[in-house]
């Protein structure tokens, strides 16, 4: 039973990273930056993260996933 959650989870975290990755090429193909914020604006923090970097790290994640939850 784990294994098969292990999978779906590696599954939908590879998707979801591809997803991401395609949105920011697709933004920065019409001239707009794709980011997120995880600073404070109210005190003038902008930690800006790429789309493309929070979709390679779900990319990685999923594939880890799918290849652990497929070992005998």
């Amino acid at each position: 039973m784990m294994r098969i959650g292990l999978i779906w989870f590696g599954r939908v975290s590879l998707l979801i990273g591809a997803l991401l990755i395609a949105a920011n090429v697709a933004m920065n193909f019409m001239g707009l930056s794709a980011s997120y914020n995880i600073g404070d604006p109210s005190k003038d923090q902008f930690v800006l993260i790429s789309f493309w970097h929070i979709g390679a790290a779900l990319a990685i994640i999923g594939i880890g996933a799918v290849f652990a939850g497929k070992q005998n």
